[in-house]
């Protein structure tokens, strides 16, 4: 499936597979785009993710819910956003955002 001369396709491959429960919390990004909070829905029976963008006014927050198909973590905000984690970094990665760092509480 991968080549020994492309790492970069493992590394991707490895950010990609990871528990959602190590996602939770608030995550800020360095660029100054929104923030994000990465929360366990109390109205679904199951407890389903959600993510919430807040924009700088407080009352422009969007919530989706975070799905998973076959691997692929994503929400529909005005299309598709991949979701990604960098465990050793502690680094949450949104495809059309870019990074996100942990908020400190």
């Amino acid at each position: 499936m991968f080549r020994k001369s492309v790492g970069t396709q493992k590394q991707a491959a490895r950010w990609l597979e990871f528990p959602l429960r190590e996602i939770t919390g608030r995550w800020v990004s360095p660029d100054g785009l929104p923030s994000v909070r990465v929360f366990r829905s109390r109205k679904q029976k199951n407890g389903g993710l959600w993510l919430e963008l807040t924009y700088n006014n407080p009352q422009a927050a969007f919530s989706r819910p975070i799905k998973d198909c076959f691997g692929i973590r994503y929400f529909d905000l005005f299309g598709r956003v991949g979701l990604a984690y960098d465990a050793e970094r502690d680094v949450l990665i949104l495809s059309t955002y870019g990074e996100y760092k942990r908020a400190q509480e």
